[in-house]
Parts: C-alpha cells; sequence; structure tokens
C-alpha cells in the first residue's frame, strides 16, 4: 500500500485532507505530524515509528509552527535516508520566493492551499502522478517473508 506522510499543523485540514482521500478513492495509508520535530521524528523513524516504512509522497504544509516548512524541507533533502522522497508543499501564501526556495530543493511541486473541498478534492486525485513506480525490488519486499530452509 501507498504511504502518504502529511505534515500539517491544522487539525481541521488534516481531517478534511484524510476525508478527501477516501472520497477520491485513493488507496493509501496516511500518517500525519502536527509540527517539523514530529516529522523529523517520524521520518527518521525513531522511538515509536522505527517499524513504520518510508512515505512515498510527503505533501508539507509551508507554513508550520516553529521550524518553517522550508527549513523542513531542506533537512528532508539533506538526509539519505529521504533525500529521494516525494514532496508537494503546500502554501496559503503563494511567494514566488518560497516557491523558487522549494523548486532549488527539488520537489515535486508546490500548491496553493486549496480554500474549499472541491479543490482539496481536485488535488487529491492528482496525488498518484507523484508516487513512485515499483520496482520489482519493492514487490519482492511486499511478499510476505518465508523463513530460509532451517531456520524456524
Amino acid at each position: 500500500m501507498r504511504q502518504i506522510f502529511l505534515v500539517e499543523d491544522n487539525k481541521d485540514d488534516r481531517d478534511l485532507f484524510q476525508l478527501a482521500l477516501r472520497h477520491c478513492h485513493i488507496s493509501a495509508a496516511l500518517t500525519f505530524a502536527h509540527n517539523a520535530s514530529e516529522a523529523i521524528v517520524r521520518l527518521n523513524r525513531m522511538g515509536p515509528y522505527s517499524k513504520l516504512p518510508l512515505p512515498d509522497l510527503i505533501v508539507l504544509d509551508m507554513h508550520l509552527p516553529g521550524l518553517d516548512g522550508s527549513k523542513l524541507l531542506e533537512v528532508i533533502r539533506n538526509s539519505m535516508v529521504t533525500k529521494r522522497v516525494a514532496v508537494m508543499v503546500l502554501s496559503a501564501a503563494f511567494l514566488d520566493s518560497d516557491r523558487e526556495k522549494c523548486e532549488a530543493l527539488g520537489i515535486s511541486a508546490f500548491v496553493r492551499k486549496p480554500m474549499t473541498f472541491a479543490g482539496l478534492l481536485e488535488l487529491v486525485r492528482q496525488l498518484p502522478v507523484f508516487f513512485p513506480a515499483r520496482s520489482d525490488l519493492e514487490a519482492r519486499r511486499d511478499r510476505p517473508k518465508t523463513p530460509l530452509p532451517g531456520t524456524f
């Protein structure tokens, strides 16, 4: 199953995003972080997140409390673990300087945060475009594990 990681401080926006995924029949597991610190812990799979897979797509709110989205994006792109994960940045204020900074860090998309549920549905319908293609290796990884002979 595809993994989407939403970094969003507004609970209503998180709930609407989850509802939009269901409404659009996007088959993906959705996990959240409320701020950049929590996102860093989750992406580095520390503590309670140690067994979670890396996301296929990170949807990142640009304006977070504390460490803002552009700084978190720098952390994501400078990490060997997450540097190749697709990132979509959402911003309520569509500033060219923010967009340029994010594009220089290699984002997949910079999108104005939808103001209506219909706009959010349109955005969510586009998410599968950003999922990486499944390789044979990934497919093998997802198969049930069979023990090696003599190792039970």
